[in-house]
């Protein structure tokens, strides 16, 4: 199954993703399953770096919007432009405002956007400012990294850290299981915390192909499921077959 079937999108979505593990991937590997007959567009709010020109061409804001014109000739040549406002030394595109990601719904049907990061690694612990989530989201994908099950809970392994700890009781070093992480996502001042109201909330376990045991996979999503994230999917970004198992 692909991933854009599993998190049941149409026309007229936008699509933010948060957390670590693979979101980068995850939001590119959607770009490339839509369909084509949809006017799909890739961006962020935070920072991500430049994608391949020849798959999502980027394009840099400035004061305005780029032209309806501009945009519909990469939709007519079967691309999907990556839109940013700027570019860092270090191949980076920043991300653009909140006002003008509300803007882009009037140029394209799907909107892909990186709405945090989480310096590549699978688990994060938030500040107050974080993640940058419009309220215009539809479909808000929460991505967790399964190859941290069984880490400590140090920076090596955990963005921010001592937020987890604070927020889920754990002391630094612990080792993470299924039920700090479960702690972490749904806590109340946690990634959710801010989830726009209308928005479906859907947890995509990254890289669940590499767990020694798929049991610890299905129990974190268990664990997870209830009141706001109903959807729960077992995946690889980069996998054949990226959707291993749906649980709702």
């Amino acid at each position: 199954m692909k991933v854009s079937k599993a998190l049941g999108l149409k026309e007229s979505e936008i699509v933010s993703l948060v957390g670590g593990g693979g979101k980068t991937t995850l939001m590119f590997r959607l770009a490339e399953e839509i369909p084509l007959r949809y006017r799909v567009v890739i961006t962020t709010t935070t920072k991500i770096f430049m994608p391949p020109q020849d798959k999502s061409p980027l394009v840099l804001l400035g004061k305005d919007l780029p032209a309806e014109n501009d945009l519909n000739g990469y939709f007519r040549s079967d691309l999907r432009p990556t839109i940013g406002a700027g570019l860092l030394k270090n191949n980076k595109v920043t991300g653009i405002s909140l006002a003008q990601l509300s803007l882009l719904q009037n140029y394209a049907d799907i909107i892909l956007v990186e709405a945090d990061g989480s310096k590549g690694l699978s688990l994060k612990g938030h500040l107050d400012s974080e993640p940058v989530i419009a309220g215009s989201t539809t479909v808000l994908v929460v991505v967790i990294g399964a190859d941290i099950l069984g880490k400590a809970l140090e920076i090596k392994y955990v963005h921010r850290p001592e937020i987890v700890s604070e927020l889920t009781g754990r002391k630094m070093g612990s080792i993470i299981d299924a039920e700090m992480i479960a702690g972490l996502i749904t806590h109340p001042e946690g990634i959710l915390r801010d989830s726009p109201s209308n928005a479906r909330v859907v947890t995509f376990i990254n890289k669940a192909d590499r767990l020694e045991d798929p049991g610890e996979g299905r129990r974190l999503g268990r664990l997870l499921l209830g009141e706001k994230i109903r959807k729960v999917i077992l995946g690889s970004a980069i996998g054949i077959d990226p959707v291993l198992e749906v649980m709702e």
